[in-house]
């Protein structure tokens, strides 16, 4: 039985996922068995999956990522799971790293990585330093998590306990499953395990929230609601708490809207920002929705110059 499974969904990955594999396969940790779930897809996904030594490839019928990653931890046998984007690429020290820090923190259900995005061509993330186990952070401050529990699914290591435990990825959604899924992890457990190095590279992708999905923010806010109303202890043993993180995906969305040359639409989000909870924040996201496009970009100039 091995100690990691590797998931790695795929769907019409046909120029990217050989990468993914060889990227997983090359890793130092040696205790570990990779399996793709190809999703339904028309090119030569599965296939090239199939003929690479070493490797299990199942294949479903189309239904989304969070169905393909559920359908390969339930064919899985490790203590661990990690996931894998078919589009992403590991260094060869990542899931070592984190394994080891499992390892070292009983406490901990679920460590991340530092990312980095990248373009389609590939490249090489930065090597762990060290004794072999990188600088890392480990907090069981629940609250600066639920803020900010965008990880990155490709960065994640969780223990198969805590998977079972919430029930796995949420089918239902086509946004927002990851944070979703990490959510309801850290309701039970809230310890987690960071890795301070890029030791994956993510490849962006076109409608993902780095792209500023008006649906994956409403989407965020649905999962936000419904964690709270299924979980009453997180706001009576951390008051505000809600308010809090409704402020603050309010204001996320406003700063990606105002980016996106959407003013008026970042206006309205930041105001939400401020009804649910003022911050500074959200007055920063209503200046910049005011103030006229020069005055940005000037102000953006004169930053970048005083940071030279």
């Amino acid at each position: 039985m091995p100690k990691v499974s590797i998931i790695i969904p795929a769907y019409e990955a046909a120029a990217y996922v050989a990468e993914a594999i060889q990227s997983a396969l090359a890793q130092t940790w040696p205790d570990k068995e990779v399996i793709v779930v190809d999703d339904g897809s028309s090119d030569a996904t599965a296939a090239i999956a199939a003929s690479i030594p070493g490797v299990t490839c199942l294949r479903q019928a189309n239904a989304g990522v969070s169905h393909a990653r559920n359908t390969g931890v339930r064919h899985s046998s490790g203590e661990l799971v990690a996931f894998l984007d078919a589009d992403d690429v590991w260094h060869p020290g990542k899931l070592e790293a984190q394994v080891r820090l499992l390892e070292r923190y009983p406490d901990c259900d679920l460590v991340y990585s530092n990312f980095v995005e990248i373009p389609e061509s590939l490249a090489s993330p930065g090597r762990p330093g060290g004794d072999g186990l990188p600088r890392h952070t480990r907090t069981t401050d629940l609250e600066s998590s639920f803020f900010h529990p965008f990880f990155g699914t490709s960065t994640v290591v969780v223990r198969r306990a805590a998977f079972d435990r919430v029930g796995g990825f949420d089918e239902s959604l086509p946004y927002a499953e990851d944070v979703d899924f990490f959510l309801k992890v850290l309701v039970g457990r809230p310890a987690t395990a960071m890795i301070d190095a890029a030791v994956v590279y993510k490849r962006d992708v076109q409608g993902s929230l780095s792209h500023d999905s008006a649906s994956g923010y409403a989407k965020l806010l649905e999962v936000y609601r419904r964690i709270f109303a299924t979980h009453p202890a997180l706001e009576a043993n951390h008051p505000g708490m809600a308010s809090r993180s409704y402020a603050n995906l309010h204001s996320r969305h406003a700063a990606s809207l105002v980016r996106n040359g959407k003013r008026m639409d970042g206006l309205r989000s930041a105001l939400r920002s401020m009804q649910e909870r003022p911050s500074l924040p959200a007055v920063v996201g209503i200046g910049r929705a005011c103030l006229p496009g020069f005055l940005l970009r000037a102000a953006k100039r004169a930053k970048l110059a005083m940071e030279r």
